[in-house]
């Protein structure tokens, strides 16, 4: 899909329908720009200023519109398709049902508007000025650009304690919504739940192996990580001595031994896992699915300090256990240096603010206090803290294929970027994923993958 096709229908049918849905608001002018960027993989991206008036005078809004990247054949290969229609579920139908909720409460202290930004426009499937044929598929997704308001994206590299602790707050907001739903109208969960595509890590067939996304990354993201364990397993990078290193050296093997050959199989086992014990069942929620630092907005105070944080780019939404999206953003952005002091306080301020939102939206439900008591009895901290073990061990997964991407030189980001959306299962896409960023990246692996074995988090993959 060219930018002249995204342009026109812009033109032609995205601004005379915002404009319809605002109240008595007349159109001044609007300007819009193509947006490229390391952070629009799967999505061409456009800034829209939309200037309107009313009684009260001229009102500036800021925009930004969303649409899939790519031809027929990367949009299925990539699972675009799959991927914007699930994210366009969650603005369509998901935050509406949370919104829903508080309304029906009466809760006038949480806004969905605290969680993502708002949403002018959220569609997919045949859609008029976009779509060449009633058989192609787009989407549009449209909402509120927050940078006039001070959000913008955080550090490129690892997150500090104060960006951490801020990723903490929506996504557990985000999940305990699920938790409200199933305690108070389990019917809507299973709505939701039902509405959402499912993503899994596992091609289908053999045919569909052959340009299977999540079967070429996590490939080269094993093959990258256990040449490097292979040439170092013999250097002092390991002390042998250690019981700690010695576990972590057989960890390790046996980890190639079950999951070298399709690695695919781990992730999906963690994806699915969930469903096995009532225990895990209660925890599991509709996810943000592909939480880390370049999927959320950071807005600062005027001493540069997080003030607040806004989840954005839900392509890879799951129903499944919180801690795919935890152990996710929590390895992904954490330094080897600060892990293990910041691990426990992650933890538990992600499991207060769970929890004190699904005991706010209990309290305001009119249920007795035992009854609240026992929906909150499944989510005490000793089982939070039970359930993120078993699952823990996907976010080191996730590393290995994504963390050389957003530590290697922005130069060869773009161009990982650009082969990613043209050229995946080529020659070079695999070359460059497996030496980007170097020896210096496959460290920072590693120490991710140390910090999971000492924590127990591989004791039963």
């Amino acid at each position: 899909m060219s930018v002249d096709v995204h342009k026109s229908y812009i033109d032609k049918h995205l601004i005379p329908e915002i404009l319809s849905k605002l109240d008595n608001e007349e159109l001044v002018s609007y300007k819009t720009e193509h947006s490229s960027g390391l952070d629009g993989f799967m999505s061409a991206l456009y800034n829209i200023q939309l200037k309107t008036k009313s009684k009260e005078g001229e009102i500036d809004r800021l925009l930004i519109a969303k649409f899939m990247r790519g031809d027929v054949e990367f949009r299925e290969s990539s699972k675009s398709y799959v991927q914007f229609a699930n994210e366009i579920f969650i603005y369509s139908d998901v935050l509406p049902q949370y919104e829903k909720l508080l309304n029906d409460l009466k809760i006038t202290t949480l806004k969905i508007t605290e969680l993502a930004p708002s949403c002018y426009k959220a569609a997919f499937g045949y859609i008029e000025g976009l779509s060449s044929s009633p058989k192609d598929e787009e989407a549009a997704l449209v909402l509120e650009n927050l940078k006039p308001l001070g959000y913008g994206m955080g550090p490129r590299l690892i997150l500090d304690r104060d960006h951490l602790l801020a990723m903490c707050k929506p996504v557990a907001k985000h999940h305990a919504f699920s938790y409200a739903l199933r305690a108070l109208n389990n019917n809507q969960l299973e709505r939701l739940k039902s509405g959402l595509n499912v993503l899994k890590f596992i091609p289908l067939s053999p045919e569909e192996a052959k340009g299977h996304l999540y079967t070429i990354i996590y490939r080269l993201g094993f093959d990258r990580f256990y040449e490097y364990f292979d040439r170092i397993i013999d250097t002092n990078t390991f002390d042998k001595k250690c019981a700690k290193d010695l576990k972590l050296i057989e960890n390790l093997r046996r980890l190639k031994e079950k999951y070298f050959e399709q690695p695919t199989k781990l992730l999906e086992k963690l994806r699915v896992q969930v469903e096995e014990t009532e225990e895990d069942r209660k925890f599991a929620a509709i996810l943000h699915g592909d939480y880390n630092r370049n999927n959320v907005l950071f807005k600062y105070n005027a001493e540069g300090n997080v003030e607040d944080v806004k989840m954005i780019d839900f392509q890879e939404v799951r129903y499944g256990s919180p801690v795919l999206d935890l152990s996710f953003f929590m390895y992904f952005n954490s330094s080897a240096e600060s892990r293990y002091e910041l691990w426990p306080v992650l933890l538990q301020t992600y499991h207060s603010y769970m929890y004190e939102t699904l005991e706010m939206l209990l309290k305001a439900s009119g249920k007795s206090q035992q009854e609240i008591e026992d929906v909150l009895s499944h989510y005490t901290f000793e089982k939070f803290q039970r359930h993120f073990a078993r699952f823990a061990f996907y976010g080191v997964i996730i590393c290995f294929h994504f963390l050389p991407w957003m530590l290697c030189s922005e130069e060869e980001c773009s161009e990982l970027s650009e082969l990613f959306a043209n050229d995946f299962t080529g020659e070079r896409f695999r070359k460059l994923s497996i030496e980007a960023g170097g020896d210096e990246v496959n460290f920072q692996i590693l120490a991710a993958v140390r910090h999971a074995s000492e924590m127990g988090y591989m004791d039963d993959l």
